[in-house]
């Protein structure tokens, strides 16, 4: 069963915050949750990247554990554009192998950039017969997405895809590009993320792109502009946030930072204030 909106801060329905669970102090897994309380979160993300290391702390505290966990990002071997067939088959394999495990602890997200440069050194970087690398990497992927949705939709998830700065992937840097690929998808369980660190990159206005995006917006991560948690950069968040209530969006913000800028016990609880002063003021 999938997280229900009255899972994540039912007291607070107009700004749900999350923090990535890596970033939370503590010894173990229930002292970071219990912490993403106390500093005011309303939800944890999990990093699957480092699933190996979370994945069986995380099984122990589902029962009584006191914050719901939002989303979870990455975690997939290749990519579903690999060039090659059976890297394309392993990393579907291993969305379902994901998918279950969301159902498992009831995380309702699952988050994925389509291909990162880091992941992948061999990538498809030829038009062939189509008129464009991207094209042909779109035909790939949207042949792929509506039994990848399916399978997701059985499992109570919804696959995001991610659109990250050119630095990152040579593939799917805007989200007007993440939004075109979801319209010819046309499947529930297929949406999108929003990113504002990757939009301050590659977005004119990022507020105009929430707004294009509309419908398929499904997360929402946050981090300043040297990606440590907001505050004490430069973005100003509240056009983008502005958006966000106008379009109606109703899940998750993400606290997706790298590192921090000093002690998390004082960084934390401080970010979350300017989060909910700025959708205050947006």
């Amino acid at each position: 069963m999938a997280l229900s909106d009255d899972d994540v801060n039912p007291g607070n329905p107009g700004l749900r915050l999350s923090c990535r669970l890596e970033v939370l102090p503590g010894p173990t897994v229930r002292d970071r949750l219990w912490h993403a309380v106390d500093y005011g979160f309303d939800a944890v993300a999990a990093p699957g990247r480092m699933l190996d290391e979370y994945h069986e702390p995380l099984r122990e505290c589902r029962p009584d554990s006191p914050i719901p966990i939002s989303s979870l990002s990455l975690g997939f071997r290749g990519s579903l554009l690999s060039p090659d067939p059976q890297v394309r088959l392993d990393c579907r394999d291993s969305l379902l192998e994901l998918f279950d495990f969301c159902a498992e602890l009831r995380i309702p997200i699952l988050n994925m950039p389509p291909v990162l440069i880091q992941d992948n050194p061999v990538r498809i970087r030829e038009p062939l017969d189509y008129l464009s690398a991207e094209d042909r990497q779109d035909e790939l992927l949207i042949d792929q997405l509506p039994e990848i949705g399916d399978a997701a939709r059985e499992r109570g998830v919804v696959l995001v895809l991610e659109p990250v700065n050119r630095y990152e992937s040579e593939y799917m840097n805007t989200v007007d590009h993440a939004a075109r690929v979801c319209d010819l998808v046309g499947h529930p369980n297929i949406g999108m993320t929003f990113d504002f660190y990757h939009a301050q990159m590659e977005e004119l206005n990022p507020a105009a792109a929430i707004r294009n995006a509309g419908k398929w917006l499904r997360l929402v991560h946050v981090a300043e502009n040297t990606r440590v948690e907001p505050g004490p950069g430069l973005l100003d968040f509240r056009p983008g946030f502005r958006a966000l209530r106008d379009i109606g969006y109703s899940g998750c913000i993400e606290m997706e930072c790298r590192r921090l800028s000093g002690p998390a016990e004082r960084l934390l609880p401080a970010s979350v204030d300017y989060l909910r002063r700025c959708w205050a003021e947006s």
